[in-house]
């Protein structure tokens, strides 16, 4: 059989599914009363006296087509020739016959079989589409045409016919035959709102993406099943014309099918902050909140950690739930605002205007700690872990002091780290004991255990720069300075940085690299120079030219911030930098006047 056509068959048993499983039922209960429904499960071939219909689905199950035939034939007539006809029998007879024959390659058999039924019951909507499909897959265009126009004039105006026909031909990539059955339906039926959908997918078949979206926002009204196809048909605009496509579905009146397509499509073109901002402005109903719900989920699962904040934080103020306040201050701890998980954590439900009570401020107490820890606020997390003590289990105490020693290190205070992981099992933390190496000095197991630790943290990635560089084992004067830094003294942990390049022989680049970065201007330029005059084969070299340039250009020197990116361009074409500086040096010559 055709794949095309065995697609339409399932589409027509799909659509009638409803129907046709209570038929079934029925069915099953006439053929056999006194049987149970297990017993109808493991049931042998259904007897030769049986229903014609029960007879053929068995004989189908069987792949016997002449058998199948035979009875669905038998249960086709006898539904036709009762008093009054039996319209669910004939559906099920025509559909069992279309596969049976398309299966068995004898497609064309199915047509005057449909022609009989139509005789009958003309506006028979299973035997229309039955007559339509064969004919559209088997190419015979001018009967198909005829078969259009007939179910046309027995059903008026509905647009059941423009519809299937306009699938059909779409699905056979016939999409300008297409356009004109749509054509014809629009003079025809006015807007023809109906056939929105079918409309929409003919001008995604055509490239034509803001009829598009506009056929597509007014199906939605109607049949918001359409949400699928559309994100599958709409993600496929081009940049060019996607700010036309958001601005049609933006248009007034703001209503959540269309809003929420475009947040799919923002996702889908790689571009989660807008994807929020389609949705964010929404009225606070219900459907919206479980949108925002899913959206929030989706963002956490990109790991868009901000904007996953924010949408859980639109739904804690919608519900007060907490959930909804937990992922959003561990959305925002994640994404590295720990002053906003604080604040998110300390905050009251707008929902229900209450602080809040005690067992939301024990199920809050880790998060707060948490982004205590991350703002070095050691004395705050102590009282607070030491107030909540009492009703900690041991467990939980136990999760807690990391957090708490994470605080103490970040602020400097290498006494009060230690102290607070007496009695822990931290020292087997790579990340505690890494640092805590670190500040004694000890580059060897600093660099052991701070390589193993599972961070991506901005200081650890700094840390690791220099101890990877670093052939000494000890060195007092490194932990210094980086407990200097984690008191948040940049001056004096830059000047420390510099004074130990002199000692630290073939790492002195990146030593004077990291103080470079802690500098002022004037500093920073002079470490900038040294770098690049003194260590010109180091791979700090050429990132000295780009910051020296960047630089440069800040402080409103244009000509020398070019001869920097020139000189990196040129002395090191193979950087991995020298795409970054091929970029700004063509944006500055831009902003040079001629001479």
């Amino acid at each position: 059989m055709a794949p095309r056509h065995r697609n339409a068959i399932v589409r027509a048993r799909r659509d009638a599914a409803r129907w046709c499983a209570v038929s079934l039922a029925a069915i099953a209960v006439a053929v056999t009363p006194a049987r149970s429904a297990a017993q109808l499960a493991t049931a042998q071939p259904v007897p030769a006296g049986a229903d014609a219909l029960a007879r053929a689905l068995a004989a189908e199950d069987r792949r016997d087509v002449a058998a199948a035939s035979a009875a669905y034939r038998e249960a086709l007539q006898g539904a036709l020739t009762l008093g009054s006809a039996d319209g669910d029998r004939v559906a099920l007879a025509l559909l069992g016959l279309e596969r049976v024959w398309a299966d068995a390659g004898m497609l064309d058999s199915i047509v005057p079989v449909a022609a009989r039924v139509l005789q009958l019951r003309p506006t028979d909507p299973t035997a229309r589409s039955v007559q339509l499909r064969t004919l559209v897959t088997m190419g015979r265009d001018a009967e198909a045409r005829e078969a259009f126009t007939a179910w046309r004039r027995v059903t008026g105006s509905e647009a059941t016919p423009y519809r299937e026909y306009a699938r059909l031909l779409l699905q056979q990539g016939r999409a300008r035959a297409a356009d004109s059955v749509l054509a014809d339906a629009t003079r025809l039926m006015g807007a023809a709102g109906a056939l929105s959908g079918e409309t929409a997918q003919l001008h995604i078949a055509l490239q034509r993406w803001v009829p598009a979206a506009q056929a597509f926002r007014d199906a939605l009204a109607e049949q918001p099943w359409l949400e699928t196809a559309a994100l599958f048909g709409l993600q496929r605009v081009p940049a060019a014309t996607r700010d036309s496509v958001r601005t049609v579905l933006l248009a007034p009146p703001v209503t959540l099918p269309p809003r929420r397509l475009l947040s799919s499509l923002e996702f889908a073109w790689g571009e989660p902050r807008q994807a929020w901002s389609a949705i964010a402005t929404l009225p606070a109903t219900d459907s919206t909140t479980a949108s925002w719900r899913s959206f929030a989920e989706r963002a956490e699962l990109n790991e868009s950690w901000l904007i996953a904040r924010d949408a859980w934080l639109a739904v804690f103020d919608r519900l007060g739930d907490l959930e909804s306040q937990q992922r959003a201050a561990d959305a925002a701890l994640r994404a590295g605002d720990a002053t906003g998980a604080l604040a998110v954590v300390r905050r009251r439900s707008v929902a229900n205007g209450k602080a809040a009570d005690s067992a939301r401020v024990h199920a809050l107490l880790g998060l707060e700690i948490a982004a205590l820890g991350e703002l070095g606020r050691g004395a705050e997390a102590q009282q607070k872990l030491a107030d909540a003590a009492k009703s900690l289990d041991p467990d939980t105490r136990a999760a807690l002091t990391r957090p708490l020693v994470a605080a103490w290190l970040r602020s400097g205070d290498v006494a009060r780290a230690r102290t607070a992981m007496q009695g822990s099992d931290l020292a087997d933390d790579d990340e505690m004991a890494g640092w805590l190496a670190l500040y004694d000095g000890d580059v060897v197991n600093a660099r052991k255990r701070l390589l193993r630790a599972a961070s991506n943290r901005p200081e650890l990635v700094d840390a690791l720069g220099i101890l990877a560089r670093t052939r000494v084992e000890q060195l007092p004067g490194l932990g210094e300075a980086f407990v200097l830094l984690a008191r948040r003294d940049s001056a004096a942990a830059a000047a420390r940085f510099v004074r130990l390049a002199d000692s630290v022989g073939a790492a002195a680049p990146a030593f004077l690299a990291q103080g470079a970065r802690l500098s002022a201007r004037p500093a920073a330029l002079a470490l900038h120079e040294r770098i690049v005059r003194d260590f010109p084969r180091s791979p700090e070299a050429p990132e000295s030219l780009l910051a020296w340039a960047r630089a440069l250009r800040e402080g409103g020197d244009m000509p020398g911030a070019v001869a920097r990116l020139e000189r990196l361009l040129v002395e090191y074409p193979t950087s991995a930098l020298a795409p970054q500086g091929r970029r700004e040096l063509e944006r500055l010559r831009g902003t040079i006047p001629p001479a």
